[in-house]
């Protein structure tokens, strides 16, 4: 998706609209590394690939360990709202603070923080479209200095609706006005073997093109529109949480981001409580 077609209020930001923002100094603009790795796809370290080179400015969050939850018995859940807010603070990030995240398209976890973000009443994020592999090959600057900023204020507010749980999903299950979607990358989806009852298939990784910029809004609502029922709520689901998300922001690229949630625990935590947790083959 090029600059130009991106509106006010777009959910992904150009690497020229942050290059612009970062050489004026914007003190309101703080930059996050999303980068890691699904194993044994990529064997990469994430903190290695951070110390090798990133956005100058930008701190490294990994949404397994610095905003996860770590007493949860499903590895990776959303942290809590006041560990969470902590998490946000400690890297510089306040309720005033544009928040722009990135990862490599290896998977969309950017798109989890622009997520879980929203989920806690931070409206002021973004996703940079092509990620760090965008800004590279543009000949933009890396950097292997890690920034410290000053605390920020961040208030993380009670959990939003774009937040489902297993009795969300549950319960949705005889509702026809909830649609569900199941967005697991296909090898993930094919070594489960399974999926929720009546759920549509949309991964969040196939609305990147061939240069790992994100389709255009008629393209991505074109598919979206083709594949699944448009209902009053539809409930996004992976294997762990992040890939769900990667399809909630081609939702809300497409302009159809109302009523749109990720289930957190996603097939990890369902498959768990098998009593309400009905399960259909592919």
């Amino acid at each position: 998706m090029s600059s130009d077609a991106m509106a006010v209020g777009s959910p992904l930001v150009s690497t020229a609209w942050l290059a612009e923002r970062l050489d004026a100094g914007d003190g309101d603009l703080r930059v996050v590394d999303c980068r890691w790795y699904l194993k044994p796809f990529d064997m990469r370290d994430p903190d290695a690939e951070y110390a090798r080179g990133h956005i100058p400015g930008a701190v490294h969050l990994r949404w397994d360990t610095h905003w996860a939850d770590p007493d949860h018995p499903i590895p990776g859940m959303l942290a809590q709202p006041e560990a969470f807010a902590e998490t946000m603070a400690a890297a510089g990030i306040g309720d005033r603070t544009t928040v722009v995240a990135y990862d490599d398209g290896h998977v969309t976890v950017a798109a989890r923080l622009w997520w879980a973000l929203r989920v806690y009443g931070h409206e002021a994020v973004a996703v940079l479209d092509g990620g760090i592999g965008r800004w590279a090959t543009e000949g933009r600057p890396l950097s292997t200095e890690v920034p410290r900023w000053p605390r920020g204020d961040f208030t993380a507010r009670q959990r939003s609706a774009a937040y489902a749980t297993h009795v969300d999903v549950a319960a949705g299950l005889d509702d026809p006005a909830v649609g569900l979607v199941d967005c697991r990358m296909e090898p993930a989806r094919v070594e489960d073997g399974a999926m929720i009852p009546g759920s549509a298939y949309l991964p969040g990784i196939e609305f990147l093109d061939d240069e790992g910029l994100m389709r255009s809004p008629e393209s991505c609502r074109e598919t979206i529109l083709a594949t699944t029922d448009r209902s009053s709520r539809t409930i996004l689901y992976c294997r762990g949480g992040v890939g769900a998300c990667g399809t909630a922001l081609a939702y809300e690229v497409a302009g159809l981001g109302d009523g749109v949630s990720v289930y957190d625990g996603s097939w990890s935590e369902w498959v768990t409580i098998a009593e309400d947790s009905p399960q259909e083959p592919l």
